[in-house]
């Protein structure tokens, strides 16, 4: 029997493509349920692609609203969250509009831009209340640990790279990142299924294993907070399985532990040691270190030569190079300062420093505000995690002016908002919106 004049299969495939793409843009609940993970997944994978798929979303969000599928909104109950995003933001605009070298000072506006399209993201995603984006975000956050993991391991082993950085710029912001999946890896551990709990602690370990492929000493100081936030957090299931969990956890020991002295880890945790008891802080030893150490003593002298507004971010490391200089000390050109505290205060100064700890102390008061209902336990364990490792990270190296670190607590910021306010709402059972391709008319 035939069909109607011009039909075919093809056709029919590619009717049944469209609706499916036509029918996903039209409704947010069906597209922020694929967004949130695979945002999740991608810094740790492809690094920077992460960053555009981030403002992709913003212009995506832009047409919706254009075509009225969704209305400007701007509840209470994320209102403090988007304020301190959007006064870190304008903070930042103080380098430019102040400052000589504007040009590079408007650069360093441009990665902070994450923390002015968050407003947009979150008014987007409370409208989505069939979408559980805590969950969602821990899944992809799971997954990206162990593919990561692997990418390292053959960049290490078989491509014979002395520091990993998997899908990442370098491997500092690969170590940071990995240690925290590894930490978040965790989260909402105690109510997952047996299959899923493999999947999480899966995560942690290879979180961690990348961590230390990276050779990244910054992120090891982060290691003893997700050790002690990922015992808080599971104890419930630990005080009832102490034998199972002292054999595991002894095993994981083990294997770390032979794993990190394969990878010389304690011998360039000793290189440090040194390089700080050295009069001369291990120059040849160490430079590296030497050279932060130099950075932040004078950087800090800088500050507090000028300490409300700085000397502008794109004039901080060249006004502590010059200081630098004229003690007799030679420091090469770095991009900056290496410690996210002193890089503000020389280059934002008091004002500078005041927005950057609100941020970081931001999520733990979100998460004080929501109820204590059944998740409370897990977004303090989310908050402690994003913002404590921020906070450890910024003592060796840079958290907001690189588009991946940015990407990394923008997102975990985002997810933490609108989890915390579909708790304040009242929102406490999700479903999956229909993905298929809609039915025709």
């Amino acid at each position: 029997m035939e069909g109607p004049p011009n039909t075919s299969p093809r056709r029919g495939l590619v009717a049944a493509a469209w609706a499916w793409i036509r029918a996903t843009i039209d409704d947010p609940n069906r597209i922020a349920y694929l967004y949130i993970p695979v945002l999740a997944f991608l810094p740790l994978t492809l690094g920077s692609v992460a960053t555009f798929f981030y403002f992709g979303a913003c212009i995506y969000i832009g047409l919706i609203f254009l075509g009225r599928r969704i209305s400007w909104v701007w509840p209470p109950t994320t209102a403090f969250a988007c304020l301190v995003a959007l006064g870190y933001f304008f903070v930042t605009m103080i380098s430019p509009l102040a400052f000589a070298n504007k040009a590079a000072g408007w650069l360093d506006v441009g990665t902070a831009m994450h923390f002015l399209a968050l407003t947009v993201l979150v008014g987007t995603l409370v409208q989505t209340p069939k979408v559980d984006v805590f969950d969602l975000f821990l899944n992809g956050v799971r997954a990206a640990a162990i593919v990561s993991f692997c990418l390292a391991l053959v960049q290490v082993f078989l491509l014979g790279h002395p520091r990993a950085t998997a899908g990442m710029a370098n491997a500092i912001p690969f170590g940071g990142t990995a240690i925290l999946a590894a930490g978040l890896s965790m989260v909402g551990f105690t109510r997952l299924s047996p299959a899923m709990k493999a999947f999480a602690f899966a995560a942690l370990v290879c979180g961690i294993g990348g961590s230390f492929l990276s050779q990244t000493r910054g992120a090891l100081l982060a290691l003893p907070l997700v050790a002690v936030v990922v015992v808080v957090h599971v104890w419930p299931l630990i005080r009832v399985r102490i034998g199972q969990t002292v054999l595991v956890a002894s095993v994981l020991a083990a294997g770390l532990a032979v794993f990190a002295i394969a990878l010389k880890v304690p011998e360039r945790v000793e290189e440090v040691r040194q390089a700080l008891q050295s009069e001369t802080l291990g120059v040849d030893r160490d430079p590296s270190t030497a050279h932060r150490v130099m950075l932040w003593t004078h950087g800090f002298d800088a500050f507090l030569d000028r300490p409300f507004v700085g000397y502008g971010s794109q004039n901080a490391v060249a006004e502590v190079r010059a200081r630098a200089a004229r003690a007799g000390i030679a420091i090469p050109a770095y991009r900056h300062l290496h410690n996210e505290f002193i890089s503000v205060a020389v280059g934002r100064g008091i004002v500078g420093l005041l927005a950057l700890v609100l941020l970081l102390v931001a999520p733990l008061i979100i998460v004080g505000q929501a109820p204590r209902d059944g998740r409370q336990r897990e977004r303090w364990a989310f908050a402690v995690l994003l913002s404590g490792s921020y906070a450890i990270f910024g003592l060796t190296n840079l958290l907001f002016s690189h588009d991946q670190t940015n990407t990394v607590f923008a997102t975990g910021y985002l997810v933490l908002v609108v989890a915390a306010h579909q708790a304040q709402v009242g929102i406490t059972s999700f479903s999956r919106p229909f993905l298929g391709v809609p039915a025709r008319p």
